[in-house]
């Protein structure tokens, strides 16, 4: 009888343990590389929040950022929020000789805005400090990584990834570019484009480096998720958030005030490639069949279903708007 007793008894913590061990898996936080052109929208600064927020959940572990903005101050920008976020040692790299330089609007603003005597953002690091080129940071994060398990998101011009697709082996990797993609990464959620009916024009992203745009969408070798234009544009980041769940000296706060006058409700764009990358099985969106996403000569995404092909793009439907956005506005704002 004794004997059976132990028996069960060891069954049951052998089993106790097992169920442990895979729900300590489960958790493992996610390999995250983020490419951004903060400076030129206010949904950058957004996004990138809901990064920092993901990180001190657990969720996810941002191994890098770079910058796809060819501004100077979008390094000093993004450095002075990483620090802000407790992450002053992130490697940043940045696409020299890229596009967009013009300043727009809230990067030299926010940086030079003085309270209580204190500068909201105190970066460290600047063009001066010799930053690695974007695609070359990027070789040595994903050389340093599990197979198969880098999420890139990428929400602006995808300057730094089609370098990154057309650089050769280096000290990093003896692999190509595109080969250290298809080893490295799981999945590229991308915003870019534009899907559906409902519009019919060039999106911005798409434009800006429309070259990089179509080498991207051709030769990237692994699943790509893409956030069209349409989708941020039905969700939109309400300005109450700012004034109330953020102190009127916060970077995030100073810096929508700047981009437009108050009040005003902001599309989500890079927000959605955001949610979607991090937490894909929570139903905040539907994905269209298989298939493949051709970027036009002059801009447009054209999609074209396939059941071998590796793009989707996302959809929402109307009953899901105010779900999914409750969803973004807490991940922005820190909310449990």
């Amino acid at each position: 009888m004794k004997i059976l007793k132990y028996i069960l008894f060891a069954t049951f913590v052998c089993v106790f343990c097992s169920c442990g061990d895979k729900k300590e898996a489960k958790q493992e936080p996610v390999a995250v590389i983020f490419d951004t052109d903060v400076g030129n929208d206010i949904d950058d600064v957004l996004a990138l929040q809901m990064l920092f927020n993901y990180e001190k959940e657990g969720k996810i572990n941002l191994l890098g950022i770079t910058i796809g903005k060819n501004n100077p101050y979008s390094i000093r920008y993004v450095d002075g929020y990483c620090k802000l976020n407790g992450r002053g040692d992130i490697p940043l790299g940045f696409a020299y000789n890229g596009v967009n330089p013009e300043d727009n609007k809230y990067l030299r603003p926010a940086l030079d805005t003085v309270i209580d005597g204190k500068k909201i953002l105190q970066p460290q690091r600047s063009i001066s400090d010799s930053l690695p080129e974007g695609y070359k940071l990027l070789r040595k994060l994903l050389a340093s990584q599990k197979d198969a398990s880098v999420v890139f998101i990428a929400v602006g011009p995808e300057t730094n990834l089609a370098r990154l697709l057309g650089s050769q082996s280096d000290e990093y990797s003896d692999l190509d570019g595109k080969a250290l993609v298809a080893k490295k990464v799981k999945l590229l959620s991308v915003m870019g484009g534009l899907y559906g009916d409902e519009f019919d024009f060039p999106e911005w992203n798409i434009v800006q480096d429309l070259k990089a745009a179509r080498k991207v969408f051709s030769e990237w070798p692994t699943e790509i998720v893409a956030s069209g234009w349409e989708l941020g544009n039905k969700l939109l980041y309400p300005h109450q958030s700012i004034l109330d769940d953020f102190k009127s000296d916060h970077p995030l706060s100073v810096s929508y005030k700047i981009y437009e006058k108050m009040p005003y409700d902001r599309q989500t764009w890079d927000l959605t490639s955001v949610l979607q990358a991090i937490e894909p099985d929570k139903g905040y969106f539907s994905l269209s069949p298989k298939g493949t996403i051709v970027i036009d000569s002059i801009g447009k995404s054209v999609f074209t279903a396939k059941e071998d092909g590796k793009h989707r793009y996302m959809l929402i439907e109307k009953d899901s708007v105010d779900f999914t956005l409750k969803a973004i506005v807490n991940q922005v704002a820190g909310k449990k």
